[in-house]
């Protein structure tokens, strides 16, 4: 008996941790993947943005010291899409900060930001 109730909890305690990480919850998530890639890498950075009138664009961001990239989406406030989606492809080897930027209609932002290494090939 004691076993079935500990393997409720544990169900129940999965589902809610579950729960606790949905995308609608907050206003902006990112998603960036690989975090450990070789060169010349692939990249991939997901954001996840709650729907609400006021979301105007979304700029990401990769960058370390020798290179620079971005891209800059505009967003229709609450029919914007939940996930926008970019790729940066051929990045060379070095250290990377990924920064994503949700910017609304009075210009507030709001930002979140990842890093990740790109490892040189020989």
């Amino acid at each position: 008996m004691q076993l079935r109730r500990l393997g409720f909890s544990l169900v129940a305690v999965a589902i809610l941790g579950a729960a606790a990480g949905v995308a609608t919850e907050d206003r902006l998530r990112i998603e960036v993947a690989p975090p450990i890639s070789p060169a010349p890498a692939v990249v991939r950075v997901r954001a996840i943005v709650a729907p609400d009138a006021s979301n105007r664009s979304l700029q990401i961001v990769v960058e370390s010291g020798d290179y620079y990239r971005s891209s800059l989406f505009p967003l229709d406030g609450a029919n914007a899409p939940l996930i926008t989606e970019a790729m940066f492809k051929n990045l060379p080897g070095g250290e990377y900060v990924v920064d994503v930027v949700l910017v609304d209609a009075n210009g507030g932002q709001l930002s979140d930001r990842r890093q990740i290494l790109v490892t040189a090939t020989r």
